[in-house]
């Protein structure tokens, strides 16, 4: 009798334990950014955590580098202005803490080749851009302002230095699960004309003056450039914590043609994030497929490009990107239910910090998404090395 009852408590055992699992594995991001709320004191923080748990999300992608600024202890770049706390605070640091009490997972979230978006010049002496002017971003015609603002050229190599080491200073510090890439591209067609990067391409190719923006030889240059940080970025990464996932939030603008190459990520920003998959320099593909549900056209696209991420994935992560806005709690849910039809691994909301109806939002998302927890997926091809404390 003892042997039977211990068995069916086994069995009962199992049962809760399976249960308390969860559901199918998935990734439920949040994109939480500085611009407004969300991160830049204890409190907001407590109340980001809170609401991600509570709609059982798993994971927060939290910006730690905005604009060249430093929402963490950072030994190379300024901290950012526009911290609502005391020097001691860290929101990075508190960010971990609170989501490792909550089980969720914790992304430290990069600005890569964007530094700076305002009139002027950055009010701290030591921001990269006042410290290397000449690492700064022109196009064709000389200008350095493009619409998402200043950017420095992919085309320098030191400044691709200087961005592996804060890589190095985030993982090396930080219990994190993840790093997240975001403006690694170039601005557009027509940038790229430091006189460091002309001067660079002119050596190699045995060339004279300033190249075409449509010139295939150039255009391949530049989206050679873009690949080789993320090269570095995802090497360095590796040799400091192999277990930290390397991620980027790519482009997926407009319709998805069935060639990547006549895709604006590769042929208008030189994003080839289809090779960075293929190679295995990127662990989580985080495509910013912002599409308006309540508009025929545009779910047409979001479906394709469901359908075109899964196909360049090559066996690594798709988090799809979907845009939470007011009045759209009812979209967003339809669209993470698409994602999770085609395949995808998971999705990731733009953003936390920047939705108005969060009560609305999270009882749409609980009631009819996540209405248990859910563990992130697995990464079978990444090294299973324990966290560092």
């Amino acid at each position: 009798m003892k042997l039977r009852l211990g068995i069916a408590a086994a069995a009962l055992l199992a049962l809760i334990s399976g249960c308390a699992q969860g559901a199918k594995p998935e990734f439920r991001g949040l994109w939480v950014h500085n611009w407004v709320p969300g991160l830049r004191s204890p409190e907001q923080v407590d109340e980001t955590v809170k609401w991600a748990k509570d709609c059982n999300m798993n994971a927060l992608v939290a910006q730690v580098r905005m604009r060249g600024d430093a929402y963490y202890r950072s030994k190379h770049e300024p901290r950012a202005t526009n911290i609502q706390a005391g020097p001691d605070f860290d929101p990075l640091g508190y960010a971990v803490k609170r989501a490792r009490e909550n089980g969720l997972e914790i992304h430290a979230w990069l600005n890569v080749y964007r530094v700076w978006s305002s009139e002027g010049k950055p009010p701290q002496p030591d921001h990269v851009l006042n410290l290397h002017p000449e690492w700064l971003a022109k196009d064709v015609d000389g200008a350095t302002v493009s619409h998402d603002g200043h950017f420095l050229d992919p085309g320098v190599p030191e400044y691709r230095e200087f961005m592996v080491k804060l890589v190095s200073d985030v993982v090396s510090k930080y219990d994190i699960d993840g790093l997240m890439l975001d403006f690694i591209r170039y601005p557009g067609k027509k940038w790229g004309y430091s006189e460091i990067a002309v001067a660079r391409f002119n050596e190699e190719h045995g060339r004279t003056g300033k190249p075409d923006p449509d010139d295939s030889l150039w255009c391949n240059w530049r989206r050679q450039q873009v690949t080789d940080m993320m090269r570095a970025i995802y090497k360095e990464v590796q040799r400091l914590k192999p277990h930290v996932n390397v991620s980027a939030s790519t482009i997926a603008w407009g319709p998805c043609p069935s060639d990547f190459k006549k895709t604006d990520a590769y042929a208008s920003v030189f994003q080839d994030w289809r090779l960075w998959m293929r190679e295995g320099i990127l662990d989580a593909n985080m495509p910013m497929n912002y599409k308006n549900p309540s508009n025929a056209q545009h779910n047409r696209w979001f479906v394709d490009w469901l359908s075109g991420m899964k196909k360049w994935s090559y066996g690594r992560h798709v988090y799809c990107g979907i845009m939470l806005f007011d009045g759209n709690a009812s979209g967003a849910v339809s669209q993470v239910k698409l994602s999770r039809d085609k395949g995808a691994d998971g999705t990731v909301g733009f953003a936390f910090s920047q939705v108005g109806c969060k009560a609305e939002l999270a009882s749409e998302l609980k009631s009819k998404l996540f209405s248990e927890p859910a563990p992130v997926p697995t990464m079978p091809w990444k090294n299973k090395v324990a966290r560092q404390d």
